[in-house]
């Protein structure tokens, strides 16, 4: 069922008492990659190398927010290379804009699916469709991998 073409919201689980709860959500490909490798290598805590992976990526865009900003602050920097810097600056509150809606949207599909895994847990891998879209939902079990809270 995997297709490259089609998003993917990964639905973290875990129980309490024996209920399923839905402990996080994830629509990166690469955090979905690191929490699988993270639970084949029977990592006690495999949402924190999720947590991990989120902290660098944030760490390498501020590395470089800082420095498109250091070319803005220098005199001797060409008008044609700050007025990219400015775009850049543009683009990425753009960007952030954007992904705060999908963000959002992840979000409500991810409560949806969610209540389509409690109502059948049988299934833990399959497709919500619309007139103009599909998202790939995939069930992610936890307590399957021994989990422990990282909190």
């Amino acid at each position: 069922m995997k297709q490259a073409n089609e998003p993917t919201i990964a639905l973290i689980v875990s129980h309490e008492q024996g209920e399923p709860v839905l402990a996080d959500t994830l629509t990166s490909l690469e955090e979905i990659l690191e929490l699988e490798l993270a639970m084949m290598n029977r990592d006690p805590e495999p949402l924190k190398r999720v947590l991990e992976y989120r902290l660098k990526q944030v760490s390498e865009e501020e590395e470089f927010a800082d420095f498109v900003e250091g070319l803005l602050s220098q005199s001797f920097v060409k008008p044609d290379v700050q007025e990219h810097a400015v775009q850049w600056f543009k683009s990425r509150a753009k960007i952030e804009s954007y992904q705060k809606a999908e963000d959002d949207a992840s979000r409500v599909i991810a409560l949806y699916a969610f209540q389509v895994y409690r109502n059948d847990p049988g299934r833990t891998d399959f497709l919500l469709a619309g007139p103009r879209a599909k998202v790939r939902i995939k069930v992610i079990d936890l307590d399957q991998s021994q989990y422990r809270s990282i909190a």
